[in-house]
């Protein structure tokens, strides 16, 4: 017969995927420490001798799932920043809730600081400032972001049922967002997010050509 993990005898082994797959699925708002043994049956200490904090454990939540999102072949810029918004998204959309961890934190992890190589160089070979580079790379990085967290929010508001206070606006007090709500049709997400990435990119290839027209006075 075989024993659970909570019996007597052997201490519980653990991975440290295991850990971290377990926080993701827990997702960043309810998860600790003290949850995670609970869920995986472990000691804290079982548990420490993985992560040294909570802090410890979204870093390695965030490098598992940036180690997930495929570098592009492309070597142009262009095109590369559009397939890694591609291959981010498809990640972060595969594992629900990810999109949370990778919000909290600005830090690099070592997969991110692969990623990151990896993409300034194609920016190099095109004779880019590094800044200006690394400042395109954040802001497709972050477009990304902001659209799944929108669709994973949205996603849990539809399955929630329940009411908004948006929907009973009222025809005289506010007119103007009475007529685009009647006419607001539902997201269709595949397209908002090529949008969203297009104006990114090409806003940021505008900025390239001419950037004397942007300097801030």
């Amino acid at each position: 017969m075989m024993k659970s993990k909570n019996s007597k005898g052997r201490p519980a082994q653990i991975s440290n995927t295991e850990i971290i797959k377990c926080a993701l699925k827990i997702g960043l708002d309810q998860v600790s420490m003290h949850m995670l043994g609970k869920q995986l049956g472990v000691s804290a200490t079982a548990l420490y001798r993985h992560v040294s904090s909570k802090d410890d454990l979204i870093l390695q939540c965030c490098d598992f799932v940036m180690g997930k999102v495929e570098i592009p072949n492309e070597t142009e810029w262009e095109p590369y920043l559009y397939r890694f918004a591609k291959n981010f998204r498809k990640v972060l959309l595969s594992i629900p809730g990810s999109v949370e961890f990778i919000r909290y934190t600005q830090e690099f992890t070592p997969n991110s600081c692969i990623l990151v190589d990896d993409m300034l160089g194609v920016f190099r070979k095109e004779e880019f400032d590094a800044q200006v580079a690394f400042m395109a790379f954040a802001t497709v990085f972050t477009r990304v972001t902001d659209i799944v967290q929108h669709q994973e929010r949205a996603g849990k508001i539809q399955e929630s049922k329940v009411p908004s206070h948006i929907e009973h606006i009222d025809d005289n007090n506010l007119p103007n967002l009475s007529w685009l709500l009647k006419q607001t049709k539902p997201v269709d997400y595949d397209q908002y997010f090529a949008d969203g990435i297009t104006i990114s990119v090409e806003g940021l290839k505008a900025f390239f050509v001419s950037p004397s027209t942007h300097e801030c006075d």
